[in-house]
């Protein structure tokens, strides 16, 4: 047990040290260091075409990922068998993706199962959940509906995830896990105080619950488009509908209100 606790002190560590992969870390509860919290942001556009061009030599690269921009946070929790059993790891933040639960967060993803390895850490992991966002596997999907919607109207599919990442991932400054708690790491570690006090902007704030449907910040010029896709989300939402879900349905509508309210109807 001593062996596994030093180990896990050292990833926490070794990733408080390792500025350039912008993942943060903090404990949930202050003498349990099996739970903890990670946040990182999403992949850039740059970073996505890079990977998209890599799997698909010869294709035009996508039209940017709908993830960049937010900040996501997963939920960490190691068991008495790790490193030889991985970590289970879920996301908190809301994601419209193929390979994450878009009611649950449960992320489908080889290395935290099958193909897991002790020689992985809790940071490694989280740069592969990271950059899942922009690699998905809709043949082998979490969420059968978001992925039936990637293949085959994937268009309709990235104006959805790009209304949950706004919506769900924007950061939020008031919005903290554990307001008394500190980041992981060696508080006398210079570099982990500097980094720490270097990203204590809004980006890296934790967040306890969701942030609103609606973002309380209006856009500076919205097309007359725009407005009418928002009058029909309202229209729905007054009706008891959840805005997400509302604009979710309308989206795979192609915007018909009947035909969304049918299908939110019959869900």
């Amino acid at each position: 047990m001593a062996g596994r606790i030093r180990r896990i002190q050292k990833e926490i560590a070794d990733c408080q040290r390792d500025q350039s992969s912008l993942i943060d870390l903090k404990h949930v509860e202050d003498d349990n260091i099996m739970h903890m919290k990670g946040r990182f942001p999403g992949t850039t556009t740059a970073a996505w075409n890079y990977i998209y061009l890599e799997h698909h030599q010869g294709q035009e690269g996508p039209p940017g990922t709908p993830y960049e921009g937010g900040m996501f946070q997963v939920d960490i929790l190691l068991s008495d068998a790790y490193p030889f059993q991985p970590p289970k790891v879920k996301f908190d933040t809301k994601v419209y993706h193929p390979n994450v639960s878009s009611q649950t967060g449960v992320i489908c993803l080889d290395i935290l199962k099958q193909a897991w390895s002790p020689v992985l850490t809790i940071s490694s992991t989280l740069l592969s959940v990271q950059s899942l966002l922009c690699t998905p596997e809709p043949n082998d999907p979490q969420d059968a509906q978001v992925a039936s919607q990637y293949l085959n109207d994937h268009a309709a599919f990235l104006e959805t995830a790009r209304f949950w990442s706004e919506c769900y991932a924007k950061p939020n400054p008031g919005d903290r896990l554990h307001p008394d708690s500190k980041p992981l790491g060696n508080d006398n570690d210079q570099q982990s105080s500097q980094h720490h006090a270097a990203t204590a902007g809004s980006n890296n704030h934790f967040q306890s619950h969701q942030s609103p449907a609606f973002v309380s910040a209006p856009e500076p010029v919205l097309s007359k488009e725009e407005l009418e896709k928002r009058r029909k989300v309202q229209d729905l939402v007054e009706m008891g509908f959840e805005a997400d879900r509302a604009r979710t349905f309308l989206i795979r509508a192609n915007w018909q209100t009947e035909v969304a309210l049918e299908d939110l109807l019959n869900q």
